[in-house]
This record gives C-alpha cells, structure tokens and sequence, in this order.
C-alpha cells in the first residue's frame, strides 16, 4: 500500500446503522396506535370532584340525591365510578332511606345506582316504624322506580331484631320488603 491513508470502516458503518435505527424508532413513534375497541382505552375523560346532583318531583318535592368525594367517567363503555357514595331516596310519607359505600357504579342506562363495599343503608323511625340499618357489601337503587335490591348477603337490624338474608328487594312504592336466600335471625316486633 502506498500513499498511508487507511480508511476505518468500523465507525462509519456503526453510526450509518445508528442513524437507520434512529429513522426507523422516530418512524414507529409517529404511527398511530390501533387499538382492538375502536380506538378508546378505558381512561377517565372526565373527573369531577365533591359530585352532587338532586331531582325532584312534579310538585318541587325533593326524590333523590346523590353525592360522591369524586366521580369518574369512562368514555369506552359510559361507566361511572364513585368514590365514597351517599344517596338518599325520598318517598311522600315515609322516612327517607340514607344508604353510603365505599365505592359505587353507574352504567350508561344511568338508571341504577350500584354501591360496593361496606355498605350501609338507613331508615330513621317514624311514627309507624321503628328505624332500620341494612349493612351488606352490595345494595342497587333504582331511583325512579323506588326499589332497592340485593343478591348478596345482607344483615337487617330494627330495634332489637337481627336478621340475616341471602338478598333482599325493597320496593318504596308498594311499601314491601321482601328477604330471600337463608333467611334467618330474630325478629321483635317493635312500636
């Protein structure tokens, strides 16, 4: 060899290939992402904190209300989540039901309300009745209908009574209740 230039390669090629890899990853990034359900993932669109709504009847009655420490929607299936749930039913001549959660759920029917985890739904006394504590880790609401049900396990107290159930369906409208699944406790009668 004369003249002395040597040519190294080596690096050459090595930083060729880094700028390909480079071009090629840049390229990747851009590319919109497919996704299987039409293009959402199931992240909130929207969060709204200490969440309230009323509704009231024809006549400016109060019939329920709803509040949460915070609400979560969900665009790809209309899902809202609750944090911290309380609800209240409102029926003409009967004492209001109060019911709490750690957590609730509405669907994009919007017409039920479900709580979950530690739930506890109260009744003061009235003239007629004794008050009432049901406690159970799932209670559904139905607010324009005015029914409450349950396929878990519930514990019913009023006054001295105890009892316990598989499940149970509530309906204010009727004024019936009606217990299922292994019924089983106490019962006092009371006022």
């Amino acid at each position: 060899m004369t003249g002395g230039h040597h040519v190294h390669w080596l690096p050459i090629g090595f930083a060729a290939l880094l700028a390909l890899m480079s071009a090629w990853l840049n390229q990747l990034a851009e590319r919109p992402r497919l996704d299987d359900n039409a293009g959402f993932t199931h992240d909130p669109d929207y969060i709204v904190e200490l969440f309230k709504v009323q509704t009231f009847d024809l006549a400016g009655r109060p019939r329920h209300y709803l509040s949460a420490r915070r609400m979560i929607h969900y665009m790809d299936d209309d899902t809202s989540e609750l944090e911290q749930p309380q609800f209240r039913l409102t029926t003409v001549g009967r004492a209001p039901i109060n019911v709490r959660a750690r957590r609730g759920l509405i669907f994009g029917d919007r017409e039920s309300v479900h709580f979950l985890g530690d739930v506890e739904a109260r009744r003061d006394s009235t003239r007629d009745q004794a008050a009432f504590i049901l406690t159970g880790e799932h209670l559904r609401a139905i607010p324009d209908a005015g029914l409450l049900n349950s396929e878990k396990p519930v514990i019913l107290r009023q006054g001295k009574s105890v009892i316990h159930a598989g499940g149970l369906y509530v309906d204010e409208h009727s004024k019936r209740l009606e217990l299922t699944g292994g019924v089983r406790g106490n019962y006092e009668k009371t006022l």
